[in-house]
C-alpha cells in the first residue's frame, strides 16, 4: 500500500468520524428526535384554550409582541410563525397564540388550521391588522369589526350561487355567540374615551377578502355586488371559513390603512405603524374581556417595541 493511498484512507476515516461520531448513544438520538414533539405536547396542554390571534405581516405582529410576554419559545410551521404569549392583567393572564401567517388566503387558512390543532379548545380566533376601506363612509384609521365575511372574487352565479359564495358552502360566514357579543360591547365601552379623543370611528358589519386588491379599476363593481360591505383584505374570509369548518368562533378586528377608490377630499393612506397598534389595542381588549368575562377598564398596553 502506498503512503499516498494510506494517507487518503486516513483522510476518509477522519471525515467519517466527523460525520458519524462515536461518542453518542441511541438515547441521544431518541431524545433529539422527540424533543420537538415533547415541546409541542407541552404547548397543546398549556395552551389548549388559548385565544388565537392571526396577523399577516411582521409589522402587524409587532404591537402584540410588545404588549404581551413570552410563555414559550416561538416556532415555525411552513411559512407561518407561532408565538405562545401571555397578556398580563392585574389578577389574571390571558393565554394567546399569536400567528404571523404571511399575506394571502391560503397562507392565512393553513396557519390558522395549524393554530386550531395546537389550541384544541381555543375560545376563538381573531384576525387583526390592516384592511382597505371599501364603503364610501369609511375613513383611514377607522376600526372595522367583522360580523360576516364573503369572498370578493368567488363567482359561481352561473350555477345559481350568490356572488362571493363558494359552491356547496354557505353564502357567508360569521355567527358570533353571546360571549363574543358581550366581550365586544364591553371592549367598545372601555375604549370609548380613547376613540373620542382620537377621532376615529368604529364600524361593525360585512368584510370581504380575496386574492386581488380592490382598486379604482374594480371598486365600482365590488361596491355594487357587495353594497353593504365595509372593507376588504386578503385573509379574513378564508379564516372565517376554516373556523366555520371546525366550529370555532371567529371575528376580524382590522384598522383601515387605505381606501379603495377614495373621494377627492379623502385622505387615502395611513402607515401600518399607525394603524397596526390601533387594531392590536381593540383585539387585545376584546380578548381580555372574553377571557375574564368581566367588564374591564381600558387596558394600559405598551404597543411599541
Amino acid at each position: 500500500m502506498s503512503e499516498q493511498h494510506h494517507s487518503g484512507e486516513q483522510g476518509h476515516s477522519e471525515e467519517a468520524a466527523q460525520m458519524f461520531p462515536t461518542d453518542f448513544t441511541p438515547a441521544d438520538i431518541f431524545n433529539e428526535m422527540y424533543a420537538d414533539l415533547e415541546n409541542l405536547n407541552d404547548l397543546m396542554m398549556s395552551f389548549s384554550n388559548a385565544i388565537v390571534i392571526q396577523v399577516a405581516m411582521d409589522e402587524e405582529l409587532a404591537p402584540f409582541l410588545a404588549a404581551t410576554e413570552q410563555a414559550q419559545p416561538s416556532f415555525t410551521e411552513g411559512v407561518a410563525k407561532f408565538y405562545p404569549r401571555y397578556l398580563m392583567l392585574e389578577e389574571d393572564q390571558v393565554p394567546l397564540l399569536l400567528v404571523r401567517s404571511k399575506i394571502g388566503l391560503v397562507n392565512a387558512a393553513s396557519a390558522v388550521t395549524e393554530a386550531i390543532n395546537y389550541a384544541t379548545n381555543c375560545l376563538g380566533v381573531i384576525s387583526a391588522g390592516t384592511a382597505g376601506g371599501l364603503a364610501q363612509h369609511i375613513n383611514v384609521g377607522d376600526i372595522v369589526l367583522g360580523s360576516n365575511y364573503l369572498y370578493t372574487d368567488a363567482d359561481a352565479t352561473i350555477f345559481g350561487y350568490e356572488r362571493g359564495q363558494i359552491p356547496g358552502m354557505p353564502v357567508s360566514y360569521g355567527d358570533r355567540d353571546s360571549d363574543w357579543e358581550e366581550a365586544i360591547e364591553a371592549a367598545l365601552s372601555a375604549l370609548k374615551s380613547a376613540q373620542e379623543e382620537g377621532s376615529w370611528a368604529v364600524h361593525q358589519g360585512r368584510m370581504l377578502a380575496g386574492n386581488s386588491f380592490v382598486t379604482e379599476y374594480n371598486v365600482k363593481d365590488t361596491r355594487e355586488a357587495f353594497d353593504t360591505a365595509l372593507s376588504t383584505d386578503m385573509e379574513t374570509t378564508a379564516i372565517a371559513q376554516i373556523c366555520s369548518n371546525y366550529d370555532v368562533s371567529f371575528m376580524a378586528v382590522r384598522c383601515i390603512s387605505d381606501l379603495c377608490g377614495p373621494a377627492a377630499d379623502q385622505e387615502f393612506h395611513l402607515s401600518v405603524d399607525v394603524v397596526a397598534p390601533r387594531s392590536a389595542r381593540y383585539a387585545l381588549q376584546i380578548a381580555a374581556e372574553l377571557w375574564t368575562q368581566q367588564e374591564l377598564p381600558a387596558l394600559e398596553l405598551n404597543l411599541e417595541d
